[in-house]
């Protein structure tokens, strides 16, 4: 079997000699104006398109392991079909052990622990009247382990720690049990349901015994699980408010994403909707959330990631002008953007290549049928 068809050959090197310059160092991007207090410098960069899939193929998730190596989840809508590629360093290559069920689903929900050696994929299979079973695989060592845990149900996001633990927001059944907190701990499960919780969404871990999530009660709270009990940790209040009406209204309408480094060090961006859809970067240090206040205007920070050598990333959509990535090393913030495209490209997610200052950027470039999905590879230069 060829490790690159023909097909994807052609796109590949169409996107790479003309709409898009897969090779090229990062620019900055166009903004209008900046409110922010931390300037951002330039990051020493080079962009390479890894993969572009053709319209009708849907990639679905990119996993980056140690040793150069990555996984990338695609899927043929058409049919529909999904596939499993495993990048070596230098291609991609069909991994042909990818269970018959997964082979014939539509989509499905990826997650992975933070050196990409344990991969969990989470498989809905329809049932009668509207109803669908949530099946559990697990991808390490190059073999796939099948669960059926009659304990998953709605999972709205997850977290996997290592092989033998992994933490399951339950989103709630409209006709069944509430929203709940799963934790699987080698082969047992555990319901670990944070009071009050209406709308559990974002996951986050750095531990079995150090876990995040975002309830969206309302106005979002999180939540921190230190291995004996949840705590409600308050998120900063909206300037010039008292902290006794922070309830009425805080920071944010909404935060999307998590991201733990550890137990003094966790991440988090979201947007105030009632502020003009303005994005928000929250930081905790142990002791209290704070807003990070960097120099964006008029963008839409998604998707935010950490690794301990590469730091903190962050992946960046404005409304004019060229998508990039926000990253935080050594106390210093930088960007680069993606290379040039038309207006309609977007970063989708992002993923740091474990314990290096690489990272794996998923992009979408057009609209419709004709939309192509594309994979990068950031290469950054190491701070001192």
């Amino acid at each position: 079997m060829s490790n690159e068809p023909g097909w994807r050959s052609v796109l590949l090197a169409l996107l790479t000699a003309g709409l898009l310059v897969g090779d090229a160092a990062g620019s900055a991007p166009r903004q209008a104006g900046s409110t922010g207090v931390r300037q951002i410098g330039e990051l020493a960069s080079h962009w390479h398109l890894r993969y572009a899939a053709a319209a009708g193929d849907i990639t679905q998730r990119i996993i980056p392991s140690t040793g150069n190596r990555a996984w990338l989840f695609t899927t043929d809508r058409r049919r529909p079909a999904t596939s499993l590629l495993r990048w070596n360093g230098t291609s991609w290559n069909p991994v042909g052990s990818l269970p018959k069920q997964l082979r014939k689903a539509g989509y499905l929900d990826v997650s992975a622990s933070a050196s990409g050696d344990v991969v969990l994929v989470i498989n809905h299979v329809p049932g009668k009247w509207d109803s669908s079973t949530e099946h559990l695989w697990q991808f390490s060592g190059g073999r796939w382990t099948h669960h059926r845990p009659r304990y998953l149900s709605w999972t709205s996001d997850f977290a996997v720690v290592d092989q033998n633990h992994a933490w399951f927001a339950q989103g709630g059944d409209p006709e069944g049990p509430p929203p709940a907190m799963v934790h699987r701990n080698g082969a047992a499960w555990r319901w670990e349901t944070p009071p009050e919780a209406t709308d559990l969404t974002a996951v986050a871990a750095a531990g079995p015994d150090d876990v995040w999530v975002v309830d969206h009660r309302g106005r979002p709270r999180t939540l921190h699980w230190d291995g004996r009990q949840w705590k409600d940790v308050p998120l900063p209040c909206a300037p010039a408010l008292a902290r006794r009406d922070c309830h009425e209204r805080p920071l944010l309408s909404h935060l999307s994403s998590l991201a733990v480094r550890s137990k003094n060090d966790v991440w988090a961006v979201g947007s105030d909707w009632t502020g003009g859809a303005r994005s928000v970067v929250l930081h905790w240090n142990g002791t209290a959330w704070s807003q990070v206040k960097i120099n964006v205007s008029r963008t839409r920070l998604g998707t935010v990631r950490t690794d301990p050598v590469g730091g903190v990333w962050i992946a960046a959509n404005p409304a004019e002008g060229t998508p990039y990535v926000l990253n935080l090393r050594n106390g210093r913030w930088s960007r680069s953007a993606l290379p040039r495209g038309e207006s309609s490209t977007r970063i989708l997610d992002i993923a740091p290549a474990p314990g290096t200052a690489r990272l794996w950027v998923h992009a979408r470039h057009g609209n419709g049928p004709g939309e192509t999905s594309l994979i990068y590879e950031l290469q950054t230069a190491a701070q001192p």
